[in-house]
């Protein structure tokens, strides 16, 4: 972008999502309808961005409070509510292409992944474990899952009686950083002295057999490295019962070791120490899709699971795969805060309905603490809620018409599969239409009305928000709204 203001907006927008991954349109939205609206409605910079702030505070304390209308509690005990927001978060991505069932079905790994996710019976400080995502193209979305523990390619000329022949678990591992190649460029960084008549590489082939026989010796079972393994080594220690894995990359160094307890080893010209070493409680091939892998089962309770994800070509993969990552993430925020947000426009309708209700018997006083008129304070607030309803509105993308309802404040467009009669339906699905919930069209005039606090409601919401990210979103986007409406000069360096 070359316009400085919307370059601002879109690093703060950024900026927000890397952190959050949720609710970054709304973001986009609200800040640029608030932009908007301030000029729409002639108010002047500082008024506008006084109450905006007074405004987002009541919006604050609301959402935080326990007679918020909007905010859900996410039940741990249950997998409902989890579920329900990885769906929204992959129905919200249109480029997955997905179909209904295997929507419901990539949500329900998600929350599956993200439960493996957290530490069990640990003592102290616990720390979240890791989901490694593996994709398979050209295969159905249905053939995608979740293993305990970490899946890796099969290496070369290892069978399923290899594995057989080792028993059971556990296993010892080593995991080398260092590349065993067995090339003197790759060493690393270490002063070499050749003397005269030597030949570099047969004795560096020597010291990496002196490691191989050292691993054997300590009954090592599984042996990995990062980068390449000399042939010659590889075949000596397959002549001994060791499952050779190399080319691990850097990406899997980590959980490896995490599930391993192994340190990586990065040196070749020092015995192996026994700290170094690891266990896993177990290997076993896997069948995903028309691939087969090596699974690593965890001996020491490490929360690492693979995700094997499965589509029909490479730009939905890759579209899938960060969707599903960003809505494990956003299932890592509710640890924190254990809320989410009525989805489908309806925090949003609650929202402005709370806000111009409340600042409508009150105005006169607020105003007069802020140092504006009556007429400009009103004015704002309608700004700020005419803003609100604009992220609602956006949610329509068939041109339908979308209500209000004057009881509970929530978001409706017309059922287009009812054949019978006209019925609406609720944004977030809470709520079934009837015929005596009165209703208006979004961003009109209507009387003020206190949103209906539902209580004792066991009907689960289909569509959920982040409550974590909708929050910071909200708060950012009127802190960049009031920096741009202050803006009185730009320089530029022209150089």
């Amino acid at each position: 972008m070359s316009e400085p203001l919307l370059k601002l907006i879109s690093t703060a927008l950024q900026h927000h999502t890397t952190r959050y991954s949720d609710s970054g349109l709304f973001m986009g939205i609200f800040t640029l309808t608030l932009i908007e609206n301030t000029k729409k409605y002639g108010l002047r910079t500082s008024t506008a961005i006084k109450v905006y702030k007074h405004l987002v505070e009541q919006c604050n304390v609301y959402l935080k409070g326990d007679s918020c209308g909007c905010k859900v509690p996410v039940e741990f005990s249950s997998c409902d509510s989890l579920v329900a927001l990885a769906h929204s978060m992959i129905t919200s991505k249109p480029a997955c292409m997905l179909d209904s069932r295997e929507t419901q079905q990539i949500s329900s790994l998600i929350t599956q992944a993200f439960l493996y996710s957290i530490p069990c019976n640990s003592s102290g400080t616990a720390c979240f474990g890791r989901t490694v995502t593996i994709g398979i193209e050209g295969q159905s979305v249905n053939h995608s899952s979740v293993f305990p523990g970490l899946l890796l390619d099969v290496p070369e000329m290892l069978l399923p009686g290899d594995l057989e022949r080792l028993g059971d678990g556990p296993f010892k591992v080593v995991l080398f950083g260092v590349s065993l190649s067995g090339d003197i460029s790759e060493v690393g960084d270490v002063a070499l002295e050749v003397h005269r008549g030597l030949n570099p590489e047969r004795d560096l082939l020597q010291q990496l057999l002196k490691i191989g026989e050292q691993v054997v010796k300590d009954k090592v079972s599984l042996f990995a490295c990062q980068k390449v393994v000399h042939p010659v080594l590889q075949h000596y220690l397959r002549e001994h019962e060791v499952v050779v894995i190399e080319r691990l990359g850097l990406a899997l160094m980590e959980p490896f070791a995490k599930i391993t307890g192994a340190r990586a080893v990065a040196s070749l010209f020092s015995l192996v120490p026994m700290e170094a070493y690891g266990l896993v409680a177990g290997l076993c091939f896997q069948d995903c899709g028309s691939k087969k892998l090596l699974q690593l089962l965890s001996s020491k309770h490490a929360a690492i699971s693979t995700m094997v994800l499965c589509h029909r070509n490479e730009t939905m993969l890759e579209e899938l795969k960060m969707t599903c990552q960003r809505a494990e993430h956003v299932l890592r925020l509710t640890l924190r805060e254990p809320y989410a947000l009525l989805g489908g426009g309806c925090t949003e309708t609650q929202l402005a309905t709370h806000i111009t209700h409340m600042n409508q018997s009150t105005a006169p006083t607020t105003a007069a603490a802020l140092g504006i008129s009556h007429s400009e304070f009103l004015m704002a607030v309608e700004s700020f809620r005419s803003s609100l309803l604009a992220v609602a509105l956006s949610l329509e993308h068939d041109g339908q018409d979308c209500l209000i309802d004057l009881t509970y404040g929530h978001r409706w467009v017309m059922d287009i599969s009812s054949q019978t009669e006209v019925k609406h339906t609720c944004g977030c699905g809470l709520l079934e239409d009837r015929s005596n919930l009165e209703k208006t069209h979004l961003n009109t005039a209507c009387q003020t009305f206190s949103p209906v606090f539902l209580e004792n409601n066991d009907t689960q919401p289909k569509v959920l928000d982040s409550f974590s990210a909708k929050l910071n979103a909200l708060n950012v986007a009127v802190e960049m709204a009031s920096l741009v409406l202050d803006v009185k000069y730009i320089i530029k360096d022209v150089n």
